[in-house]
């Protein structure tokens, strides 16, 4: 990193131990601290899980209103954040996606996986018997094409895996991405969501899901949350205004609110330092920043 990103860098005082923020346009790097540094990302996998479900859903041009997934018995059994979800409920294509990125729902990223693996499996697709690994294949396909170097993924939902890594850069590469589908970036930005859907014996059961990102209701328009013992209190979000466009990541802060505050400081001060607030700069850098994510 260079010397004038250190020096920004201490200034700042943060206690994430990686941490970088980019412009949510262009990709151009703002600023930084190990941000290339590998390390466990908990819930923020499912920024990827989400966008390799819309990329199949894309290429096949499948209905996401539909379409149903039934939650299997393994996915039922995911611990950590959960949507709530029962063995035998199903939800369709659409709802189950806010299930997981909502929530952040274990069950619900599990069940996704699933669903898409087993779809995969039947169109050929070889490397795996299992329809959880056969989906994490194509996670890791789409990393590779995104140029996310730092990454590797082991599952589909972020719980503690020593192979489940990547990086504050990669995380904010793949944000930038991610927030250009109109479906991700509509569901991400909302606080509640509620729907209806079936339980084993085809009953009607209602859900309601609250976003687990508190950053929502000061500007933010997403994106994800994560944490867990090994990864510590992660978060990458989108801010946008007229004038600006901003990804943030932040992995391992201290404590799970200094995520927040930590955040909101690197925005303010991206704005402050390197965006316009003018017409004519749009918020590109007024320094010409010194690479490209």
């Amino acid at each position: 990193m260079e010397k004038k990103s250190l020096t920004m860098s201490s200034s700042l005082k943060l206690t994430a131990k990686s941490w970088i923020a980019i412009n949510g346009n262009t990709g151009e790097y703002f600023i930084g601290c190990n941000e290339h540094e590998r390390r466990e990302i908990a819930s923020l996998t499912k920024i990827m899980t989400a966008y390799t479900s819309m990329q199949i859903i894309n290429a096949l041009d499948i209905n996401i209103t539909e379409s149903l997934v039934e939650v299997s018995f393994d996915a039922s059994l995911m611990n950590g954040t959960t949507a709530s979800l029962c063995e035998g409920d199903v939800l369709n294509i659409y709802d189950m996606l806010h299930a997981m990125l909502l929530p952040s729902g274990n069950d619900a990223a599990y069940a996704l996986a699933e669903y898409f693996g087993l779809l995969l499996i039947e169109l050929g697709f070889k490397g795996s018997f299992d329809p959880i690994q056969i989906f994490v294949n194509e996670m890791n396909k789409n990393a590779k094409i995104l140029g996310m170097l730092d990454t590797s993924y082991a599952n589909p939902h972020g719980l503690q895996n020593p192979n489940n890594k990547s990086s504050a850069h990669d995380v904010a590469k793949l944000a930038k991405s991610a927030m250009k589908l109109p479906l991700f970036a509509d569901i991400v930005k909302k606080q509640t969501y509620s729907c209806l859907g079936q339980d084993m014996l085809s009953r009607q059961k209602s859900f309601r899901w609250t976003n687990t990102n508190k950053l929502l209701t000061k500007g933010f328009q997403g994106l994800k949350t994560g944490i867990t013992s090994v990864a510590g209190p992660c978060l990458a979000s989108s801010y946008k205004d007229s004038e600006t466009n901003i990804i943030i990541v932040v992995i391992s802060c201290k404590t799970p609110e200094l995520r927040w505050t930590e955040t909101i400081k690197l925005k303010n001060y991206v704005v402050q330092e390197f965006c316009g607030k003018s017409e004519t700069t749009q918020g590109k850098a007024k320094t010409p920043p010194k690479k490209m994510v």
